[in-house]
């Protein structure tokens, strides 16, 4: 690949990543002041928090406590479900613990005081005879108000 053509696509790609509407809490743009807005994606790690709002709300990604995803490479009988612990308490609350699911027949929001949590996705994806390391999940949430 021409030196300039390769200049370019890295340009383009730091470019896109720079352009995410997600924040990754945690990360060196993030990590600052741990917080997150309303309707706004953001990812956890495990053991990573997040605050919003003026109570604030604390969200902790706990960890994955199933993943049966089906890979893209095999055909499955049905999709799977990985399924995220998180805990919430806004203000002084003790935190409640919830299970959150990426497969629709099951919960994939809860509503916790005047908030509402949704899991939009879990990363790692799935692949065949791969397995995933529990410190490298990675959740997407995105919080509203209802």
């Amino acid at each position: 690949m021409p030196r300039s053509l390769a200049a370019t696509a890295l340009l383009l790609a730091l470019a896109a990543l720079a352009c995410s509407s997600k924040t990754r809490v945690g990360s060196p743009s993030a990590a600052r002041a741990n917080s997150v807005t309303t309707d706004q994606e953001f990812e956890l790690g495990p053991g990573q928090s997040a605050l919003m709002g003026p109570e604030p709300l604390k969200i902790t990604f706990e960890k994955v406590t199933a993943d049966s995803r089906c890979p893209p490479e095999v055909q499955c009988v049905w999709e799977g479900d990985a399924v995220a612990r998180v805990t919430a308490a806004t203000g002084t609350q003790t935190p409640a613990s919830y299970e959150l699911h990426t497969n629709t027949g099951f919960a994939t929001q809860v509503d916790d005081g005047a908030y509402r949590i949704r899991l939009t996705a879990v990363a790692p994806g799935p692949h065949a005879g791969v397995t995933i390391d529990p410190a490298a999940y990675v959740i997407t949430l995105i919080v509203t108000k209802p």
